[in-house]
C-alpha cells in the first residue's frame, strides 16, 4: 500500500510539473517563435519554388528561339535575293524570337521582384538573373543586327521593325532598372550587415545613456559612441584594454567567451558571428566591473 500511495504522489508531482510549463510564459513564448519560424520556413520554400519555377520558364524560352535564330543568321548572311518561302519563314521567326524575348524580359523583372520581396539571399540566383539579364541583351542586339543585315539586302520585316526598336529600347530601360535594383539590393545587404559596439566603464556609458541600472542598454543612447563595423563577420576579437569585462546586451550562449592577453588584459572573443549577433546588432561591454 505504501509503494501504492508513494507511485500515486510522484503521478501527481510529474502532472502538475508538466501542467505548469505548459502554462509558464516561457513555454509560450517558445512555442510562439516556433510557429513563428516554421511560418518564414514555409513562406520560404514557396518563394524558392515561385523563383525556380520562373527560372526554368525562362530558360525553356531562351532554348525555344535557337532554331528560329540560327534560320535567321543563315539567311542574314545569304547571298542573292530571298525566295517567296523563306520570306514568310523569316516572318514567322522574328514573330517568334520578338515574342520570346518580351516573355523573358517581363519574367526577368517578375523574378527581380520576387527576390527583392523575399528573404532570400543567394548568390549564386543572382548570378543566374545577371546571365539572362546578358543573355536577354545579346539575342536583343543580334536580332537588331540581323534585321539590319535584311535591311540592306531589301528585304527587311516592315510590320516587326517598330517592335524590334521597342525591343532595344526596353532591354536599356530594363539594364538601367536593374542597376538601381541592385543598388537598392547592396544597400540594403550592407545594412543587414551592419553591427554596432562599444565599451566603457559604468560612468562612461551612463554620460553615453548608454547605461541605465548598470545592465541595462537605455532607449535614448547617443549612437555616435559606437563604432560601426559593415561587416559583423569580421569582428571576432574586441580588445577591451581592462581587467575585467561584462555583456550589457543579450548574446546567446556559447557564442563568445572572454579571455585574458598576455597584458592579464581581457579580450571578448566571438566565435559563432551569426549567433552572436541574433539577438542584437548593438554590442555593449561594461568594463572594469
Amino acid at each position: 500500500m505504501k509503494k501504492t500511495a508513494l507511485f500515486c504522489l510522484v503521478v501527481l508531482a510529474l502532472s502538475f510539473s508538466s501542467s505548469c510549463v505548459k502554462n509558464s510564459a516561457e513555454y509560450k513564448r517558445l512555442q510562439a517563435e516556433k510557429d513563428s519560424l516554421a511560418l518564414v520556413n514555409a513562406k520560404t520554400t514557396t518563394d524558392m519554388e515561385d523563383i525556380l519555377s520562373i527560372l526554368n520558364e525562362v530558360e525553356d524560352n531562351f532554348r525555344s528561339i535557337k532554331s528560329a535564330e540560327n534560320y535567321l543568321s543563315v539567311q542574314s548572311n545569304s547571298p542573292g535575293e530571298l525566295a517567296p518561302t523563306a520570306k514568310e519563314r523569316i516572318h514567322s521567326d522574328m514573330q517568334l524570337i520578338t515574342e520570346t524575348l518580351e516573355k523573358n524580359r517581363q519574367k526577368i523583372a517578375e523574378l527581380e521582384g520576387k527576390l527583392k520581396n523575399s528573404s532570400i539571399k543567394s548568390e549564386q540566383l543572382q548570378q543566374a538573373l545577371n546571365k539572362y539579364r546578358q543573355e536577354l541583351d545579346q539575342k536583343t542586339m543580334a536580332l537588331v543586327a540581323m534585321n539590319e543585315e535584311l535591311d540592306r539586302k531589301n528585304q527587311q520585316i516592315s510590320e516587326l521593325s517598330a517592335n524590334i526598336s521597342n525591343l532595344s529600347k526596353d532591354v536599356q530601360d530594363l539594364r538601367i532598372q536593374s542597376n538601381a535594383q541592385q543598388q537598392t539590393i547592396n544597400k540594403q545587404q550592407k545594412e543587414i550587415n551592419t553591427v554596432y559596439y562599444c565599451f566603457g566603464t559604468s560612468n562612461e556609458l551612463k554620460n553615453q545613456k548608454i547605461l541605465v541600472n548598470n545592465d541595462q542598454l537605455g532607449a535614448n543612447f547617443n549612437r555616435d559612441y559606437f563604432i560601426p563595423i559593415y561587416d559583423f563577420n569580421k569582428l571576432t576579437v574586441v580588445q577591451l584594454w581592462a581587467k575585467k569585462g561584462k555583456l550589457v546586451t543579450k548574446h546567446p550562449d556559447g557564442s563568445y567567451e572572454f579571455v585574458k592577453d598576455a597584458n592579464n588584459q581581457v579580450e571578448l572573443h566571438i566565435l559563432d558571428p551569426v549567433n552572436f549577433w541574433s539577438l542584437s546588432k548593438y554590442l555593449v561591454v561594461l568594463v572594469n566591473v
